[in-house]
């Protein structure tokens, strides 16, 4: 994989990554608009605002016109919000990228956010959010993040925002929004895959107009639930449980040794959770990590769901493993983690959305170019020493915070 990574004069950072023998290309966006950053009074509008991308420019009035243009391309396109960025892409070929730079500028630069439209967002979004109330598999992550750092004093750590949030949302306010928060100097755009170098020459064609002054982005200052248990009381056949420890930001050196450490607990089907809870107990029919890593802070979680009268012992289980694993931690583990990690990542560079979000995330958070091989040679240095240590530091007893439905 060849890169290139350039400025436009108006402070936004393109990158091209060249990647031999694909066929598809994606052309993708990446601004530092995300829950994290809204106040009170703002909390689900970086969700909202990602949206209403597709809903209408000045060229293309309206969603449906957007729609077809991209279906007769046979593109593929999407959006998604985190908590610390916001990004839009595109998937084509190659003929299509002036194309497809152009469809991704208009949207972010055009929208026309027209008020009908907005109501009607605002009406499904509403049911987004009653959806994953309604369902725990999908939601009870966002209300352990938000269990977890809802006490800060800025911050919407429920991405979507809640029902009472999206209410009072307008097209003014959308518009007051983006311009506070559309900053050239925080957006890189990003083309992986079947593309020549040459094609820095759309990014700037198409992106080096954009201007908008904006304010830094506001202090983010964490502060931590000192409460370990939340109950969400619902009348439903099984429970479904997150529990979680503080964790390590992406700054820190070590999350490269806390992301092996994730994956021997429960990154995978033969992980130790997993095999604990699911195969040897069958107690659950899923668990997943839910393990985050922000810029000040991170946490260690874990969500399962259970039969009601087992969630006690599954959680107990959760309880010894992250007591003693510092301690009881193998070789063998460690290798086969690193095995994983490397596959997953070797076979995700096929794809271009990977290839693109990967180096956007890194360019824009972090404001470094680093290779996917620079990154696995990281993994492939941690030692056991190095995972015990951070084991120890992290999973504490008394640190663990749990969220749970019950009857």
């Amino acid at each position: 994989m060849k890169t290139k990574i350039f400025k436009l004069n108006n402070g936004i950072t393109g990158v091209i990554a060249q990647v031999p023998g694909l066929k598809s290309v994606t052309v993708e966006a990446f601004l530092k608009i995300g829950a994290k950053y809204e106040s009170k009074g703002e909390f689900g509008m970086s969700h909202f605002l990602e949206h209403m991308a597709f809903k209408g420019t000045e060229k293309r009035p309206t969603a449906s016109v957007i729609n077809k243009e991209i279906d007769s391309k046979g593109a593929s396109y999407n959006a998604g919000t985190g908590h610390e960025m916001t990004s839009y892409y595109i998937t084509t070929v190659k003929e299509n990228i002036p194309w497809a730079v152009e469809m991704v500028s208009d949207m972010l630069i055009n929208s026309i956010f027209d008020e009908k439209e907005v109501l009607k967002e605002r009406g499904v979004i509403m049911e987004e959010i009653r959806m994953y109330q309604d369902n725990p598999m999908m939601g009870l992550s966002g209300e352990a993040t938000k269990f977890m750092y809802g006490n800060s004093p800025i911050g919407c750590w429920n991405i979507a925002g809640e029902v009472e949030d999206i209410k009072p949302i307008n097209r003014q306010k959308i518009i007051d929004f983006r311009k506070k928060f559309i900053n050239p100097k925080e957006l890189v755009v990003v083309i992986a895959g079947n593309v020549d170098m040459s094609a820095s020459s759309e990014i700037e064609k198409y992106f080096g107009d954009l201007r908008n002054k904006v304010e830094a982005l506001p202090k983010v200052n964490i502060v931590i639930n000192e409460d370990r248990k939340k109950i969400i009381k619902k009348k439903m056949e099984q429970s479904h449980f997150a529990m979680m420890v503080p964790g390590i930001s992406w700054k820190d050196e070590r999350k490269y040794a806390f992301k092996l450490l994730d994956i021997i607990l429960n990154g995978n089907t033969s992980s130790r959770l997993y095999q604990k809870i699911r195969e040897d107990r069958a107690l659950a029919y899923y668990l997943f990590s839910i393990s985050e890593n922000f810029e000040e802070t991170g946490f260690w979680g874990i969500q399962s769901g259970v039969k009601l009268s087992k969630l006690d012992e599954a959680m107990e289980i959760v309880r010894h493993e992250l007591k003693t694993i510092g301690d009881n931690l193998k070789e063998k583990e460690l290798e086969r983690a690193k095995s994983y990690l490397v596959g997953k990542l070797e076979l995700a560079m096929d794809k271009t959305e990977f290839l693109s979000n990967y180096l956007g995330e890194k360019v824009l958070l972090e404001r470094k170019m680093e290779t996917i091989d620079n990154e696995l040679k990281r993994y492939k240095k941690i030692d056991l020493k190095e995972l015990k240590t951070l084991a120890n530091e992290i999973f504490k007893e008394n640190e663990v915070r749990s969220v749970f439905y019950r009857k």
